[in-house]
């Protein structure tokens, strides 16, 4: 994965890159969601409950700011993670 952390004047974006297959479009919104697990092979046995992204976009929105998920034209999935910088 590749990391980059940006400052603007008012928030600060950290950027997410990986280098794997991304996830289908019509799913992106839709892995935000309580208990959503888009791998097959994992369950409650193998590991993950799908509400690390949901406790994710929770904590970022109570802080002001905002996560968000897209493909990279490139290949593998683009995640940022946007949060405004203190008063």
């Amino acid at each position: 994965a590749h990391l980059s952390l940006r400052r603007s004047e008012n928030m600060i974006l950290l950027t997410i890159r990986d280098e794997g297959p991304g996830i289908p479009q019509a799913q992106i919104d839709a892995v935000f969601g309580s208990f959503v697990r888009l791998e097959q092979s994992r369950n409650r046995q193998t590991g993950g409950l799908g509400l690390g992204l949901t406790i994710a976009r929770n904590i970022a929105r109570a802080a002001g700011g905002e996560i968000s998920l897209s493909n990279n034209p490139g290949g593998g999935l683009l995640t940022q993670l946007r949060l405004p910088l203190a008063a």
